[in-house]
């Protein structure tokens, strides 16, 4: 929706008027807007994701090379 596409109907309404309802028009635009994002994108934000180790754990037991406790 644009801004500009708001018509009023009713007669004598002041450029303060009209500012008021395009305020409030565009926050509400701007709040539908950041809801609809939040719902598409559900996953992790990106510092999260920067957080996730790069490799796995090692398993214990799993000898790698030679075993020297024997």
């Amino acid at each position: 929706m644009n801004l500009d596409d708001v018509r009023f109907v009713s007669r004598g309404v002041t450029p303060e008027e009209k500012a008021a309802v395009w305020a409030v028009l565009d926050a509400q635009i701007n709040e539908e807007s950041v809801l609809e994002h939040a719902v598409q994108s559900p996953g992790m934000n990106p510092w999260a994701k920067s957080q996730i180790s790069i490799r796995e754990d090692v398993a214990e037991g799993v000898a790698f090379g030679r075993d020297f406790t024997g």
